[in-house]
């Protein structure tokens, strides 16, 4: 989702929370239907990632950007520090169309964040 739709579109959702990720291996270990997800994907074994790391092209971001899309039963919003995705949130705490819950301005350099909701019905 980019940033701009989900200012637009952000009262659609419910139930938000904030997920920090400090590295992709605690990402894996976040939910287990991520290393479905990444056999699905990546046609090998979570088990075999470490090993296999330099045959994917992919950064990290984009590995954890790539599976969550595959996660049908929850909708996410991606941001690092000062992206365009993070600026819009900034903005959106700023003029308290939203509280995250946290001060989304103070979130870590050498995270990756995940605004995880649910449609509303």
């Amino acid at each position: 989702m980019l940033a701009s739709e989900f200012s637009e579109m952000c009262y659609q959702y419910e139930g938000f929370h904030v997920w920090e990720i400090d590295s992709i291996d605690s990402f894996f270990k976040g939910n287990e239907v991520l290393a479905t997800c990444f056999k699905d994907y990546y046609q090998f074994p979570l088990e075999e990632f470490k090993e296999k790391r330099s045959e994917i092209a992919d950064t990290d971001y984009q590995i954890i950007t790539k599976l969550l899309g595959m996660v049908d039963d929850k909708y996410f919003f991606i941001f690092t520090l000062h992206d365009e995705n993070h600026l819009e949130l900034v903005k959106m705490q700023k003029m308290k169309i939203m509280d995250f819950g946290l001060d989304i301005e103070g979130i870590k350099q050498d995270r990756v964040y995940v605004m995880i909701m649910d449609k509303k019905k």
